[in-house]
């Protein structure tokens, strides 16, 4: 005869067994609509200027869950529903597709092209704050600086980009976020100096 522990066990786990769930992965997709550029996707010339990206995210929100903002001071880690990759990372990249994407004459790296001694145009981006409500909005605090070795003069700028979540699943949410992040990108191939060769 089992003892009451080993009874008590056995129904712990099958209960977590009954409970798991699956994980759902997600990405940032360039956002191609609202671009300066006539064509989105010309060929890079060989004399198109490097810009070096670098962002920074709230450590808040800079984990592989996706984190839902529930009221003024309240959130929601969501377990099962994570980033495919370091928000950071996707943040970044996506940021650099959706420039280049605006900008015919420029190539996005990252911060580690100015430290290879080329002259590059550096563009650091800090998302002060990110929220996303299911079912409403998602939208980023963003401040920039622009930084042009050659010209001698910085642009500095910020502003919050929003976007509607269209849909209730969480796929939506990268959806929402990734449109942010083009309404950001508007902005900065706006402010991005031309003829910089």
């Amino acid at each position: 005869m089992k003892s009451p522990l080993t009874a008590m066990c056995l129904v712990g786990l099958l209960c977590a067994c009954a409970t798991s769930r699956s994980d759902h992965f997600y990405i940032l997709s360039e956002k191609l609509q609202g671009t300066t550029e006539t064509s989105t996707h010309q060929a890079k010339t060989p004399l198109a200027t490097q810009v070096s990206l670098h962002v920074t995210l709230p450590s808040l929100v800079d984990r592989s869950e996706i984190i839902l903002n529930t009221s003024a001071n309240g959130i929601v880690v969501l377990e099962h529903e994570r980033w495919a990759a370091p928000l950071a990372d996707l943040v970044t990249q996506t940021l650099a597709r959706d420039l280049e994407g605006r900008r015919s004459d420029i190539l996005v790296a990252d911060r580690s092209l100015g430290r290879s001694g080329a002259a590059a145009v550096k563009v650091t981006v800090d998302v002060v704050q990110m929220t996303m409500r299911r079912g409403e909005r998602a939208s980023i605090e963003t401040h920039w600086r622009i930084t042009d070795p050659r010209a001698g003069a910085d642009v500095v700028g910020g502003d919050v980009f929003s976007a509607p979540l269209a849909q209730e699943g969480y796929a939506a949410v990268a959806a929402a976020l990734s449109d942010c992040l083009g309404l950001l990108a508007d902005r900065l191939a706006q402010e991005l100096p031309r003829e910089l060769r």
